[in-house]
């Protein structure tokens, strides 16, 4: 078609050959006659004859041969497709030259282009056919038209959908700029305005592009166009109908003889079928009659009302129900908000109520608690009757009837009736109005009500029916049929809602009659089949393949004796003939299946000891593989327990060293306080070192056995920073060593593993204090920097000295373990060669990096980054009152401790506090204690972990067990060299109150005995 622009896809529709059909039909009929009743074989002859007459306008092309016919063939949407040969065709005229050939001889040869190139091509007789073009005079002086158009092209006036002066009236297109496409849009445009007396400046254009960007633009303000559907996607819209014009199928003024094939076959075809035409258009193209531009009261209605409440009935799917979460869900929820995106107010506030019963929902509308309900039979007596006002169809289906045997006599059928259905009675009364009627509760009740026999028939819209039936499980004694009334459903409102309701209807009037339809089908419940189901629904199957199986088995089994008894006789014979070769034959296979035993034994031997052979040698190869790794592995493990042994043994005896000899010092010289004050200060430093060494080594072994875990927990990141700073004041005022420090942090509040941040931080200040010279300086700070998302940032601490600094080499293996530049002999400086490998495993965990500056004699700078949660500023605490010493004297402690060394320290720290001590050498006789004396004797257990006979983890479940509720609840608390985490979740969750570590600190111990106390 000429100028044709983008349509809508539209469902396909089929015409039919009724004259062919009725033709073969006769046919069939007289040849029966021929064979029933020869006796009248000279008519039935002539029957046929006259039949094969009247075919022949139908058969014409398979009585002659075929004539080709180059057909132009260009692209066009919905109208023509597929522009190559082996391309799938389809469009208006693609069907319509297919309907051609079935009354003529044609054979196409599509040649291929532009509507340009092949006109000009039809005009010098290149191709025969070009389907399209509209009727012009000075056409028909160059081209031949057929006496009946192809179809015709509808034009459509379209404005911006922002242009609100330009309305369905066609006095509002007076005075205004319209562009048209030259040629048949010019003429449908001068006879709109000829016939309604308007006076517009018409801009004509030469392609569909220059059209469109000129509206867009406000070149001008009206645009007549072919199809409204592919202009709403950039606020251009419909707003009147101009007219139509007829296209036709045009043929070469050279071929003649195709002008008169296609003026009889369009004669056949309008004969055969008068509605052929319609039928494509309705498949191809969509009949526009109705625009979204909104009449002025339209728009204010719109604008007066941002919501609409809409009743809808509960458990009447698949139209409409409440789901779990007390929303509306069905074809309502699909239909009503597409009604206004159709209008383009998707805007609009849509509220649902649902109610129980038709009764409750029609009060529910009078009592203005809703604007419009759903759904409603879209009849107008219907309505009428109960003063509502309806709205045009949201979706036609037909009805159903469900019974049971046989098809019931509809004039007097007992029709059994749901109370709060909204439609069944309605629909009754309508088409059913003298049958008797029984009335139920719902729609399962009318179901038993007619299996009962209390009613005939039960009528439901084809959609209830079918969902009723699938969740019933398609009980197979309900039969369905349908009824022949179509009925529509739609909303309804009272009269003082009527303009809502015309807004409503011509939101409905642009929106896809199947869409309710297709969108009720998501709401119906899946048709699952269990084989059990299918089995006692076809019972025929299991027992049939039992019949057939027992059928099979005896059939096998006789066939099997008779054969049997065939071969019983047949060797009966024979036997008598081998008796006597009988016994030389067996000689002889003796012989020779004894020499193929001891050949094939040989060749079994043979291929044994080969495979065997073979094994071991790959055995041998992969035993001397893993021998050379073992060994390497092995030597590579000594040597760094050489290198480890080397270094923790001078680094343990240096420090114990010192612990013996300030001790011996300490006996030579028991009269001199001062030295022997300055001595014990310098045992408890040696011995802090070599705990330092020893807990190094044991959070390595924490680690490689993958015992760490890495707990966040809100922390105020200035005072643990300020806290690892304080740890290191002492040390760096007799060094001499200036710290500064500098914290930049946006939040203050972080989500941190403060105890594992804490000790990678420390280790790395440790480190700096320990390798800067004395005078030197130290910088320690801390930045913000931002994270991966919002609620998340890196925090980045730099530790800066100007100490010894490290070299290249050293530096590449910094984190491995052991390793120090230079050992402790050398450098004169403690440590374990651990604390960089612990730091480095500890951010790993907490999924950070650290990086290494450094340069020898310069200095060293070692950055950290780690992400953590951002978390909120905690409620200010109420100010805690200063706490009072506590006076111990009179409490009695159950310390529970299997060393005397231990026993006798504790011991001491306790009485000299002012505790009672009784000691109990394991579980077991702490228990007995505990037991033994009255309830309130002591105040509190003092438990050791690893001790014989009976641990402290299992004498704590013991004690929580006891019925003496006074002693169950004695305070127990862990005093125990198990001091990692582990240990204290592991202490707390048998029921124990509190967690010591030893070596025992003796404030931190008293302070938590008092805690427990108070």
């Amino acid at each position: 078609m000429e100028n044709k622009e983008q349509t809508e896809k539209y469902d396909f529709s089929y015409g039919g050959m009724q004259g062919v059909h009725s033709v073969r039909h006769r046919y069939r009929w007289y040849s029966n006659c021929f064979n029933i009743k020869q006796l009248l074989c000279m008519i039935a002859v002539l029957a046929c004859l006259l039949g094969v007459v009247r075919l022949m306008p139908a058969m014409q092309a398979n009585a002659s041969d075929e004539k080709i016919v180059r057909v132009g063939f260009y692209e066009e949407e919905n109208f023509q497709s597929g522009l190559e040969d082996d391309t799938l065709k389809s469009g208006y005229s693609y069907d319509y030259l297919s309907r051609l050939k079935l009354y003529n001889n044609w054979k196409y040869e599509y040649v291929y282009g532009s509507y340009a190139k092949l006109y000009d091509m039809l005009l010098k007789g290149e191709i025969d056919l070009l389907a399209g073009l509209d009727y012009t005079p000075e056409r028909t002086a160059v081209l031949s038209y057929p006496r009946d158009p192809m179809g015709e092209t509808k034009y459509y006036f379209l404005k911006r959908s922002s242009d609100d002066q330009i309305t369905s009236d066609p006095a509002t297109i007076n005075g205004k700029r319209v562009g048209v496409l030259k040629g048949a849009q010019t003429r449908a445009l001068s006879r709109y305005l000829t016939a309604n007396n308007i006076t517009a400046q018409v801009v004509e254009f030469g392609d569909t592009k220059e059209r469109d960007e000129a509206i867009i633009s406000g070149n001008i303000d009206i645009m007549v166009a072919e199809d409204e559907g592919a202009f709403s996607d950039i606020g251009i819209e419909v707003f009147a109908d101009v007219g139509a014009v007829n296209f036709f199928c045009v043929v070469s003024k050279a071929r003649p003889d195709i002008l008169d094939d296609l003026n009889q076959s369009q004669k056949l075809m309008k004969r055969e079928n008068p509605n052929f035409i319609s039928e494509l258009n309705q498949k191809w193209f969509k009949d526009v009659s109705l625009t979204t531009t909104l009449l002025p009261s339209e728009r204010k209605w719109l604008a007066e009302h941002d919501t609409i409440k809409v009743g809808y009935m509960n458990d009447y799917l698949p139209f409409s129900t409440q789901d779990s979460d007390g929303n509306v869900t069905g074809v309502l929820k699909d239909v009503l908000p597409e009604i206004f995106r159709s209008l383009k107010y998707a805007d609009i506030h849509i509220e649902y109520k649902g109610y129980r019963t038709a009764q409750e929902l029609r009060d529910g509308l009078r009592n203005h608690e809703v604007d419009v309900i759903f759904p409603a039979l879209a009849d107008n007596w219907i309505t009428e009757r109960n003063e509502l006002v309806p709205s045009d169809p949201a979706v036609k289906a037909n009805f159903n009837i469900i019974y049971i045997g046989a098809y019931p006599d509809m004039s007097k059928a007992r029709i059994a009736v749901s109370r709060r259905n909204p439609v069944m009675e309605p629909f009754r009364m309508l088409h059913y109005p003298k049958n008797d009627v029984v009335y139920y509760d719902d729609i399962y009740e009318c179901m038993e009500g007619i299996k009962k026999g209390e009613a005939d028939v039960i009528i439901v819209s084809s959609l209830r029916s079918e969902y009723i039936l699938r969740k019933m499980g398609n009980d197979p004694s309900l039969n369905t049929a349908q009824l022949t009334n179509e009925v529509p459903l739609g909303l309804a409102g009272l009269s003082s809602f009527d303009e809502g309701i015309r807004i409503i209807n011509h939101g409905l009037s642009l929106m896809d009659n199947d869409f309710a339809l297709v969108h009720a089908y998501s709401y119906m419940p899946k048709n699952e089949v269990t084989v059990t189901d299918f089995l006692r629904k076809n019972i025929w199957i299991p027992v049939g393949a039992v019949v057939l199986i027992a059928t099979l088995i005896v059939y096998f089994i006789s066939r099997e004796n008779i054969k049997n008894r065939e071969h019983l006789e047949e060797s009966e014979q024979h036997r008598q003939e081998l008796s006597d070769k009988v016994e030389e034959i067996s000689v002889l296979n003796k012989e020779l299946q004894e020499r193929q035993s001891r050949i094939e034994e040989f060749a079994a031997e043979t291929e044994t000891h080969l495979m065997e052979t073979q094994v071991l040698n790959e055995l041998l190869q992969e035993q001397q593989t893993k021998l050379e790794e073992t060994i390497e592995a092995a030597e590579a493990a000594n040597k760094a327990k050489s290198t480890f042994l080397f270094n923790m043994s001078h680094d343990i005896r240096t420090p114990l060293n010192a612990i013996i000899g300030f001790i011996e010092m300490e006996a030579r010289h028991p009269d001199n306080y001062e030295k022997t004050k300055e001595n014990r200060q310098k045992i408890k430093t040696a011995s802090y070192q070599l705990l330092d060494i020893l807990n190094s080594v044991l959070e390595m072994a924490r680690i490689e056995n993958k015992n760490l875990f890495i707990e966040e927990e809100l922390t105020d990141a200035h005072e643990m920073l300020d806290s690892c700073l304080i740890v290191f004041e002492g040390e760096t005022k007799n060094k001499n060593l200036a710290l500064t420090s500098s914290l930049e942090l946006e939040h203050r509040f972080l989500y941190i593993d403060k105890t594992h941040l804490s000790e990678a931080v420390m280790n790395v200040i440790s480190n700096a204090v320990k390798y800067t010279p004395n005078g030197g300086s130290i910088f320690v700070g801390a930045r913000e920097l931002p994270g991966d998302t919002e609620d998340e940032c890196i925090l980045e601490v730099t530790v800066r000295d100007n100490g010894i600094g490290m070299s290249e080499e050293f530096i590449a293996e910094i984190f491995d373990q052991f390793s120090r530049d230079r050992n402790s002999t050398q450098s004169g400086i403690q440590g374990s060669g651990l604390g960089m490998a612990i730091v480095k495993a500890l951010i790993n965990k907490m999924k950070g990096t650290i990086t290494v500056n450094s340069k020898l004699g310069e200095g060293t700078e070692i950055i950290i980054c780690t992400p953590h949660r951002i978390g909120e500023i905690p409620e200010t605490e109420a100010e805690q009152t200063t706490e009072e010493a506590v006076d111990f004297t009179g409490k009695r402690i159950l310390m529970a401790e299997d060393n005397e060394l231990n026993a006798e320290i504790a011991t001491f720290i306790l009485e000299d506090a002012g505790f009672e001590v009784e000691r109990a050498e394991d579980g077991v006789v702490c228990f007995d204690m505990l037991v033994k004396h009255d309830a309130g004797y002591y105040d509190l257990i003092l438990m050791d972990i690893q001790m014989p006979n009976l641990d402290g983890y299992g004498a704590t479940e013991k004690i929580r067990r006891l019925d003496d509720e006074s002693k169950c609840n004695i305070p127990i608390v862990a005093l125990t060299a198990n001091a990692f985490k582990e240990d204290q979740e592991k202490a707390f969750s048998v029921g124990m109150n509190a967690h010591l570590a030893k070596p025992i600190d003796v404030e931190k111990t008293l302070t938590t005995l008092g805690e427990i106390l108070k």
